[in-house]
């Protein structure tokens, strides 16, 4: 009796269905919370952070290293091309020495200053503008022109280095020499720093040493290598990130995001409460951190510790590759910003489930009390009439199944009735039904069908974008690492002809001396006979401009392939269409040249609204396409023309064409008629997708007398959303 006193309550059916339903909704809920909180844990702690940490700290040391590398080399190769300009260091052509260490300070970017020295340590030569074409004060500059290195002890360790024949370097400080020269007091404190490479000159003839070169850097260049980590940080929601670098020592810092006058553009969110410049500051004696300083002692790869007091935090260490600097690399990040999205989880999904749990609660109790109340009128009723009461009936005051229930029980004899005819009628429309039914089933999947093929279609074409995007950054950095080579033989060309002219003018008025005899002057005239000297001399004019040509063009492919990498495909910008076709020309000219021919007919039209890089990207599919077709040689024809608020481009060639049955389908995804292994199918399929997005037309068709023309219309104006 005590047991069935104790489960009584069971027995009503509305506690049951609460009970049931409120655990079979709280079990799931406290299981998925439990399991989110857990397998977000797992992701963000533990080991997972420090590699992500230590692979940052070792990608900037690389990007770090990669420079100083380049730099090295490029500081080598401009040593050892200028005493083959300059070979005496004659003070007479020292005008013609500072332009061209203008030209280089400008055209690299990264100098504040440049100095070419004799072996006595006297400044030959220095540049007068600063790294962006600005002339430096010349109260400053010109006194400095036969100055004496000794004066600034940095430099003149690096002179007397070099003067032994070896390269040298000097790390992180704070030149004097630069200070003298440049007004960056009220800069960041970056700009205040350089480091100096140094490169012995020598005689191109006795290979004796001359001079000595030395390039003094701003250190501004390489700590924007550190901040760019910090803003990469940033948009990944982990604003209390940044980079950072020790000397070699592991002491002092060289390198941080909180410094003095910090230029604007890279504000955290979260800063701690620390000192505003922490440049040259030392670990151990400003800060207390010997145990940060072992560790990277010890070479340990990530390491955990509190800065500022309190503030505990977690950093990757990498020491650079380079030996002869000895700096280390460190990415650190706050612990609340490493589990603040696990913390904000945590307290989302406790909230969502008492939220859910109640309203689980709510809606159970009323559901509940919907069934139970109507089935205990009905059971009441069904015992009256087993009673002989044959007159009761339910009492229906729902729509729901069980107010359905009652009103059949109510009416039952002519609800047989009824649910016969209805039967009957079921049976003769089920058919027409069936059918319609089946009519609805297959639009449906037609209607599925065409939404897959669009989602594949996206998402190759995001596909692409992201690799377009990648190369884009590859071409950037080839051309960069084409433009310091070709600086060289671009900046020189000009000096060869001129030395070419001196040398002829020479040679001439040696042979026109009255001094020299008959002999003398058939014994030279063999001599040029034997050399083939007038060939040559006809010849070298020729030769110095097919140099200045090639060079030139070399520089215009370059120059075009930076402009194609740099192109955001997002930004909606007045685009210059035939800018466009002109550098898809000049980047595809491997595929054309000296086999097709082109015949521009470009009319009077205006630039658009859209993105420069998709549609660059249009016309490269198109005239890449074109290319290809002419197996031979052939000609392809650009017509360009406006009319009705909308610029139309015309691509036609005379190449192979398109089978007519093959016009339809030529925009499909996958769709190619070259080749296995010649053609993905993707590039007039995302061609079209480009240009629907820019709400304009791209049609094929077949022209006469053979080939193809594909028809590009681009509205002038692009619909921006209100707002």
């Amino acid at each position: 009796m005590t047991g069935e006193r104790k489960f009584v309550i069971f027995r009503s059916l509305r506690v049951k269905l609460l009970a049931l339903m409120i655990t079979l909704s709280l079990i799931p809920l406290a299981g998925i919370s439990a399991f989110s909180y857990f397998i977000g844990s797992r992701q963000i702690a533990g080991d997972r952070i420090k590699l992500s940490l230590e692979k940052m700290a070792q990608d900037t040391a690389d990007k770090i290293d990669l420079m100083l590398r380049g730099k090295k080399e490029e500081v080598a190769s401009m040593a050892s091309t200028f005493p083959l300009i300059y070979p005496a260091l004659d003070a007479r052509e020292r005008d013609a020495m500072v332009r061209l260490l203008n030209n280089y300070c400008f055209n690299h970017e990264v100098y504040d200053l440049l100095l070419v020295l004799d072996r006595n340590g006297t400044v030959v030569a220095a540049n007068t503008l600063d790294r962006f074409g600005v002339s430096l004060f010349p109260d400053a500059v010109l006194p400095l022109i036969g100055e004496n290195i000794a004066a600034y002890p940095e430099e003149s360790a690096l002179f007397g280095n070099s003067l032994t024949g070896h390269s040298s370097q000097q790390g992180w400080y704070s030149s004097s020499l630069v200070h003298r020269l440049y007004g960056y007091a009220d800069e960041d404190v970056s700009h205040r720093y350089n480091i100096a490479l140094a490169e012995p000159l020598r005689s191109p003839q006795t290979y004796e040493i001359i001079g000595v070169w030395i390039s003094i850097i701003n250190w501004f260049y390489i700590q924007n290598i550190l901040d760019s980590v910090e803003s990469d940080l940033e948009e990944l929601n982990l604003s209390s990130g940044y980079a950072f670098m020790f000397a070699r020592d592991a002491n002092r810092v060289i390198g941080h995001k909180y410094r003095e006058a910090r230029e604007p553009g890279f504000p955290s969110r979260a800063r701690p409460a620390v000192a505003s410049n922490l440049y040259g500051t030392r670990l151990i004696e400003d800060h207390g951190l010997k145990n940060l300083h072992d560790a990277v002692l010890r070479q340990e790869r990530s390491f955990a510790y509190e800065y500022p007091p309190g503030v505990r935090k977690i950093s990757g260490l990498t020491p650079i590759n380079d030996l002869s600097f000895g700096w280390v690399v460190g990415v650190g990040i706050d612990n609340a910003d490493i589990f603040r999205p696990i913390n904000e989880m945590t307290g989302w999904l406790a909230g969502v489930t008492a939220l859910l749990a109640a309203l689980v609660v709510l809606f159970t109790w009323l559901i509940a009390r919907g069934i139970t109340v109507p089935v205990k009128n009905l059971i009441d009723t069904a015992q009256a009439m087993a009673r002989g009461d044959l007159d009761r009936r339910v009492q229906v005051d729902s729509a729901d199944e069980v107010g359905i229930l009652g009103a059949a029980f109510n009416d039952m004899g002519q609800a047989i009735s009824e649910r016969e005819d209805q039967l009957q009628d079921l049976n003769r429309n089920l058919e027409h039904l069936v059918r319609q039914r089946t009519s609805e089933l297959e639009k449906s999947h037609e209607a599925l069908k065409k939404a897959y093929l669009d989602l594949q279609s996206t998402q190759e074409q995001l596909v692409h974008t992201e690799k377009m995007a990648s190369l884009g950054q590859l071409v950037a950095g080839i051309a960069h690492e084409i433009k310091n080579p070709l600086n060289f033989i671009y900046g020189n060309t000009c000096f060869l002809a001129d030395y070419v002219q001196k040398l002829v003018r020479l040679l001439d008025s040696y042979e026109r001396l009255p001094s020299l005899s008959e002999a003398d002057r058939a014994e030279i005239g063999r001599l040029k006979e034997s050399l083939s000297y007038e060939f040559a001399r006809q010849d070298l004019p020729a030769l110095i401009d097919n140099f200045t040509e090639g060079a030139r063009r070399i520089n215009n492919i370059v120059s075009d392939l930076r402009a194609f990498s740099r192109m955001d495909t997002e930004v909606i910008s007045n685009v210059d269409i035939h800018q466009a076709l002109e550098m898809s020309l000049n980047l595809l000219r491997n595929q054309y040249k000296d086999r097709v021919e082109i015949h521009r007919e470009y009319g009077e039209i205006p630039k658009v609204e859209g993105c420069a890089g998709k549609l660059s990207q249009v016309f490269m599919n198109l005239l890449a396409n074109a290319f290809q077709a002419v197996k031979e040689k052939g000609d392809v024809w650009i017509r360009t023309r406006a009319a009705d608020g909308v610029v139309e481009v015309e691509i036609r060639d005379n190449g192979v064409g398109i089978p007519r049955e093959n016009l339809t389908r030529i925009f499909e995804p996958f769709f190619t008629t070259k080749p296995v292994g010649k053609g993905t199918g993707l590039g007039l399929s995302i061609s079209y997708g480009i240009m629907e997005q820019h709400r304009g037309k791209i049609s094929v068709a077949g022209a006469d007398g053979g080939g193809t023309v594909f028809t590009v219309r681009i509205p002038i104006f692009q619909e921006r959303p209100a707002g």
